[in-house]
């Protein structure tokens, strides 16, 4: 059974939802924080269940026959977001999944001045001392986002990185 977490928010709604033209439901798991919002996923003979990444025994029964966990990186920041990923990474090795996906960050580094790519390049540190096989999708920046950044008082300050542009990425097409 392929898991997929934050299966309530919008890239891991499109992932749930693309795996349904892909396989049988019943092959579909999702974690999410609150399963009433997953009622549709749920109609389409998802199998739903709660987890809350602050939660670790709540991961393990929502991972529960995974062989498969497609961890969603939250929207947090800093030491608490690594945290709960690596709660995530422990539940899923707990119940014997065979394969952690993550999505992770384009240029994830611990060095970085982005700090969410030092958080990602934090997580894909675990994933490594885990002794899971795992995949860290490095995505690139959400396209969406540009209108949030847009409204940003200081929008035309935003700097790009000094090696080349940003990857704009839809989220549909990851």
């Amino acid at each position: 059974m392929i898991i997929v977490t934050g299966a309530t928010g919008k890239l891991g709604q499109a992932v749930a939802e693309r795996l349904l033209e892909l396989i049988p439901a019943d092959q579909i798991g999702v974690s999410v924080r609150d399963p009433e919002k997953a009622r549709a996923l749920k109609e389409h003979g998802i199998r739903v269940r709660r987890g809350d990444f602050s939660d670790p025994a709540s991961l393990r029964h929502a991972f529960e026959g995974a062989s498969q966990v497609l961890i969603v990186s939250v929207n947090s920041l800093g030491p608490s977001a690594v945290e709960q990923h690596g709660n995530a990474i422990t539940a899923a090795k707990a119940v014997g999944a065979g394969r952690i996906l993550y999505t992770s960050h384009m240029a994830a580094n611990l060095r970085s001045a982005f700090s969410p790519t030092r958080d990602h390049a934090a997580t894909e540190a675990l994933l490594q001392s885990s002794g899971l096989p795992f995949t860290a999708l490095r995505n690139g920046f959400y396209a969406e986002s540009a209108l949030w950044f847009s409204n940003l008082q200081n929008a035309n300050n935003i700097a790009l990185p000094e090696d080349g542009p940003v990857s704009w990425t839809s989220r549909s097409d990851l």
